[in-house]
């Protein structure tokens, strides 16, 4: 079988985010969904679903307000889920104060992407260069069991609740 996407594994012991080959990942289930966005409240961040006006938008993050925001315009749980962990991803990059992965590990990502999900890198060009590689984060953490992307959210950000 042909790898088709990276996993992030988080190494305890050397505390850095390592990339191991996988085959992509199933569908999401709304349980996932529930103990992502749980743990984005218990964090102090507002999740709320609303109706967006601007076309091809499924969510956002707004780091002043730590409000997530999930677009009415979901169909499924696969989708809902890939918006709510883009989106922590965005999160976990303010908690980190940058980036979330090393520099040797970026060009893996893409590759994985794009042999996965293309219409993602290609999507990364409508951005501007200096928000590239947190948008690459972003929709290569989305792809991650959610199982991963739990401990991700819980390395870079639990127990940084605000007072």
């Amino acid at each position: 079988m042909t790898p088709r996407l990276l996993r992030c594994f988080v190494t305890a012991s050397l505390g850095v985010v390592a990339l191991a080959a996988i085959s992509p990942v199933e569908a999401r289930s709304w349980s996932a969904i529930d103990a992502l966005r749980t743990r984005l409240s218990r964090e102090g961040v507002r999740v709320v679903q609303r109706d967006c006006p601007q076309r091809g938008l499924q969510g956002l993050y707004h780091p002043r307000s730590d409000t997530l925001v999930v677009c009415r315009s979901h169909r499924s749980a696969a989708q809902v889920w890939d918006t709510l962990a883009h989106e922590a991803t965005h999160r976990m990059q303010q908690c980190a104060g940058g980036a979330i992965t090393k520099r040797d590990q970026h060009q893996a990502m893409v590759v994985a992407l794009n042999r996965s999900h293309p219409a993602e890198i290609a999507s990364l060009r409508a951005y501007p260069r200096v928000e590239q590689l947190a948008e690459l984060e972003a929709r290569y953490t989305a792809k991650l069991p959610p199982d991963q992307v739990l401990h991700l959210f819980d390395r870079y950000c639990g127990g940084q609740t605000r007072l």
